[in-house]
C-alpha cells in the first residue's frame, strides 16, 4: 500500500540511534508539556479537527518481559516546523503490571502518494523497579 516503505524502528528520521540520558533528536523544540487532552469538550475547535494517527508495537525488553502499546494520537498540534502529534496511554498489563507513557511526535515524515509518518521516542514511568523504551514510527497517514 505504501510502495513497501518500511522504515526501521529503532533509529530517529536524523539517523541518530536513541542513548539513554540523552535528548532525543528528532524533537529539537517540543510544544509545550503542559498540553494534555482532556477531553473533545474542553478543546478548542482547531484541536478538534484534523487527523490522527494510529500507533502500536512492543516495548523494549526490561525484566524478562515487554510490554505492548496500542493507541492513537491526538489531533495535530502546530509547532514552527510542522505539525506534531501528542501521544499518550498505558502500556498493557504484563508482568503484573503497566507503564504509562506521554510525548510527543517528530514533525511529517514524508511518504509516497501524499501520506506522511512521525517518528517517536519515549521512556515510561517506572513500574515494578524498571521502565521501558517506546521508539518507532506511527501509522501513516494522508497529509
Amino acid at each position: 500500500m505504501y510502495n513497501r516503505y518500511v522504515p526501521h524502528p529503532y533509529v530517529s528520521p536524523s539517523g541518530v540511534p536513541y542513548s539513554p540520558g540523552v535528548g532525543y533528536p528528532h524533537l529539537p523544540q517540543a510544544p509545550n508539556p503542559n498540553y494534555r487532552h482532556t477531553n473533545q469538550n474542553s478543546m478548542s475547535p482547531n484541536e478538534r479537527s484534523g487527523h490522527t494517527h494510529g500507533h502500536g508495537g512492543a516495548t523494549t525488553c526490561q525484566d524478562e518481559h515487554v510490554h505492548l502499546h496500542p493507541g492513537v494520537t491526538g489531533t495535530p498540534i502546530e509547532t514552527e516546523g510542522g505539525h506534531v502529534h501528542k501521544m499518550w496511554g498505558n502500556t498493557t498489563f504484563d508482568d503484573g503490571h503497566i507503564h504509562y507513557y506521554e510525548t510527543f511526535t517528530s514533525t511529517p515524515i514524508a511518504l509516497p502518494n501524499g501520506y506522511h509518518t512521525h517518528y517517536a521516542e519515549v521512556k515510561t514511568t517506572e513500574d515494578d523497579g524498571h521502565i521501558h523504551i517506546i521508539k518507532g514510527f506511527v501509522d501513516p497517514s494522508m497529509s
